[in-house]
């Protein structure tokens, strides 16, 4: 069981395999100059289209500057569009192009075959309640920032 005094093994954890999956999964994918934040940032547009860049810096847990940085390097590649929002000038909306689109499918499908691997052969692990789990924290940690 795990202690109070452990649980910030708990973070060490989970950024190891967030680390683990990145590295491994690079060795699948043609990088493109894409680094890790834009690869995070890129999927998520792609389940997510359409969102202000407030939005994404919140839902990422990024730093709206490092963000903004982050999407001209993927605006110059022609991976990602930036446009005002009709309604509210004043906020920008975020989509990805047919080519970021195209990008988003080849790493969504690494990600995936990563994760299955990982599973198949690792039966013990539970998928679903190891999603399950992991969506209840970030989800509450959204809520606990808004």
């Amino acid at each position: 069981m795990l202690r109070k005094k452990q649980y910030h093994n708990l973070s060490g954890c989970i950024a190891g395999i967030y680390r683990h999956s990145r590295n491994n999964i690079n060795r699948y994918i043609k990088s493109n100059g894409i680094r890790g934040t834009q690869n995070d940032l890129i999927i998520h547009l792609y389940d997510h289209p359409g969102l202000s860049q407030r939005q994404i810096a919140r839902d990422l847990c990024v730093d709206p500057s490092l963000l903004a940085r982050d999407l001209k390097a993927l605006i110059e590649q022609g991976l990602v569009s930036r446009e005002q929002n009709p309604s509210d000038r004043r906020v920008n909306v975020i989509t990805l192009t047919e080519k970021g689109s195209d990008i988003a499918q080849d790493r969504i499908k690494a990600i995936n075959g990563w994760w299955a691997e990982l599973f198949d052969e690792n039966p013990q692990i539970d998928p679903e309640g190891l999603y399950k789990e992991l969506r209840c924290v970030y989800n509450r940690l959204l809520t606990a920032d808004a």
